[in-house]
């Protein structure tokens, strides 16, 4: 690991931080400002909707403006964000918190693992890939565990974790200042790079975009509707255990490559979403076991195998295309999974009317249904995962 590697790595652990830590905190809004489930919901959801229109017209911009003209904005975004939340005492301004997190990280998207890989050797690129990507699941994951800690221990919970932020945010600029530039600056040009290219739409709209957004729907809800599961339906109050869920569901994820990096990316998907899937009525099933325990569990497995479906789909997607087309799948990709969290707000509204442990039995239905489809119906829409090899120019002979 090269000195630019460590310090583009620390920056992108602090950044990820802060868009999860709302998670342990949403019981604490909830009785602090009266706000329903639907409405927390949306709250939660007002991040995903601003994320993939930013991710759209962000796009190629730091392969053209270079990293840090495009990182150094979106952090000092994000740390605005976490001013807001640190000091705010009104809902709108949560909201505005929220959308303000979402254009951060739609901004950082590409440049904070780029950045990462820019500054490792020639022969390194590919284990600073693999650990760029483990350590944007493990920042989303620290954020909860470390706001659940503070919020619980420190006082002063629904501001606290925020201001903390703040002052690593502040030590994750100074290493981006530090770091030197990797991409000289060019002309900017728009270019919105999303879709499948021809040949590919079958097996992703039927194999690999339902599993990414089944993978989403489930961390969703791990983030947002447990963590109310958890402090009003099972009585765990202390909101580091909602911590540790987030932190388990995100974080264990992120070493999932280094333990499955062997598996075939189209079984590690199918394993994936059927052992999630079934894993999410353990949640339900804590209500009747009376067990926070359950829950904790069962995050930890989820966060386990959704890594496997997220290395799985990210292999296929980076195998399966000439090199000029793999950027527009990936965005599909990630498009899917953020797509993913929407229907949290759906479950939000639905368990203000039967209750969270019924809506939690609905959400595992639904997910089972999804997984069902996976396995039986998209394999066979997706059968093989053949790399593509790029044609060989045979020269003419000059004669």
């Amino acid at each position: 690991m090269t000195r630019g590697s460590s310090l583009a790595l620390v920056a992108l652990l602090v950044f990820t931080m802060g868009t999860s830590i709302i998670t342990p905190l949403i019981p604490l809004y909830q009785q602090g400002y009266g706000l329903s489930n639907g409405v927390l919901m949306l709250l939660f959801a007002t991040y995903t909707a601003t994320v993939v229109p930013t991710m759209l017209l962000a796009g190629n911009a730091s392969d053209r403006l270079g990293r840090k003209r495009l990182a150094v904005p979106a952090m000092l975004v994000m740390t605005t964000a976490s001013l807001v939340f640190a000091f705010t005492q009104s809902v709108p301004l949560l909201f505005a918190g929220r959308v303000l997190q979402g254009l951060a990280i739609g901004m950082f998207l590409g440049v904070g693992t780029a950045f990462v890989i820019d500054h490792a050797r020639p022969g390194a690129k590919a284990l600073a890939a693999m650990t760029a990507g483990a350590a944007f699941r493990l920042g989303f994951g620290l954020g909860p565990l470390f706001a659940g800690i503070v919020a619980q221990y420190w006082g002063n919970p629904l501001n606290r974790p925020f201001q903390v932020h703040v002052v690593l945010m502040v030590v994750g600029i100074a290493c981006v200042l530090v770091a030197r530039e990797t991409v000289p600056r060019r002309p900017y040009r728009f270019e919105m790079r999303v879709g499948v290219p021809t040949g590919q739409g079958r097996g992703f709209a039927g194999f690999i975009g339902p599993a990414v957004f089944t993978m989403s729907f489930m961390e969703g809800t791990v983030l947002s509707i447990v963590p109310l599961f958890l402090y009003d339906t099972l009585g765990a109050t202390n909101v580091a255990i909602a911590g540790l869920c987030g932190f388990l569901v995100l974080g264990i994820g992120g070493m999932t490559p280094i333990v499955t990096r062997n598996l075939d990316p189209r079984k590690a998907v199918m394993v994936g979403v059927a052992v999630s899937a079934a894993v999410t009525w353990l949640i339900a099933g804590a209500a009747l076991a009376a067990s926070a325990t359950l829950v904790v569990v069962a995050a930890g497995i989820l966060g386990f195998v959704n890594g496997m479906i997220l290395q799985g789909g990210t292999v296929i997607c980076g195998t399966i295309v000439p090199l000029e087309e793999r950027g527009k799948l990936m965005s599909s990709l990630y498009m899917c999974a953020y797509a993913g969290t929407i229907p949290t707000v759906g479950l939000g509204y639905l368990s203000q009317a039967v209750g969270l442990t019924t809506a939690l039995m609905v959400f595992s239905t639904i997910a089972c249904v999804l997984a069902v489809w996976i396995v039986l119906v998209g394999r066979r829409l997706f059968p093989h995962v053949i790399p593509y090899v790029e044609p060989v120019t045979v020269s003419s002979p000059v004669a």
